[in-house]
């Protein structure tokens, strides 16, 4: 009985001490740079997604068959795309941001708009902080089925 009281006190401390869900200012900020990323995309403008990618980035996308190796790899697959703007609005749905120590895990659904049609993402952002920033070190991209009810033209 005593150990069992005992474990619960250090599972409860060990939860307490290091909560592996959002801080407020590392997700705030989290949040803001795939914002921007995602603006300029809006403007057919990848910069502030290179930007935001560390050097040793590791991507998986759809287009690729392969997981992309490096910064050089992930800006060869967006350069074709440099002044093409890829929608005309988006929401990032429920995004949620999980941070434990040093890095942080974003994922949320992301909802692009272009005309009267709609598509729909799942993303996730693994982020590093180094030398004071937020970095990418990995990306995941996968297109989900159309939103439950959701009229055909967003199919």
């Amino acid at each position: 009985m005593l150990k069992g009281i005992l474990g619960l006190a250090i599972l409860a401390a060990a939860c307490t001490a290091a909560p592996a869900f959002a801080q407020p200012d590392a997700a705030s900020e989290i949040i803001a740079l795939e914002r921007k990323a995602l603006d300029g995309w809006a403007e057919g403008n990848p910069d502030p997604l290179l930007a935001a990618c560390d050097a040793g980035v590791t991507y998986f996308h759809v287009m690729t068959l392969q997981r992309l190796d490096g910064l050089a790899s992930v800006k060869a697959l967006v350069e074709p795309f440099r002044g093409q703007s890829l929608y005309d609005s988006y929401e990032m749905s429920e995004p949620k941001v999980q941070v434990v120590g040093d890095a942080a895990v974003l994922s949320y659904i992301l909802v692009q708009r272009r005309g009267s049609t709609s598509s729909r993402w799942n993303g996730t952002q693994v982020y590093q902080k180094k030398d004071g920033r937020w970095r990418v070190i990995h990306t995941h991209w996968s297109q989900t089925a159309p939103a439950p009810g959701a009229p055909p033209a967003a199919r």
